[in-house]
């Protein structure tokens, strides 16, 4: 997904992109709500610091993140993925503009 931050568009980037024949739909610039990627990452904070959970190394963070990410269930991969629809028609009825999702 390509938003239109400084490093999609540098030229490094659109070399690889080109070089490795990845075609790239243009996309709003700063339209997280158009990025299901961005509602995982709200679920799994949620989950690493549930309760407060503090955290004494990066070790111990790193393997809490790689539990919570094992526990996202493909349900809620299903549903992130099938609110796109409504998520791009409700940000084409709101003229291109911040959506609330």
């Amino acid at each position: 997904m390509q938003d239109g931050a400084p490093c999609h568009r540098a030229r490094v980037a659109k070399r690889w992109l080109c070089d490795n024949f990845i075609s790239v739909l243009e996309w709003p610039p700063y339209s997280p709500d158009l990025n299901p990627i961005e509602n995982l990452w709200g679920t799994l904070v949620r989950s690493v610091y549930a309760h407060q959970r503090q955290f004494k190394n990066v070790d111990s963070l790193s393997e809490c993140i790689r539990d919570a990410w094992d526990e996202i269930n493909n349900e809620t991969l299903n549903a992130l993925v099938k609110s796109m629809q409504k998520r791009c028609v409700e940000f084409v009825l709101a003229k291109r503009k911040k959506i609330d999702y």
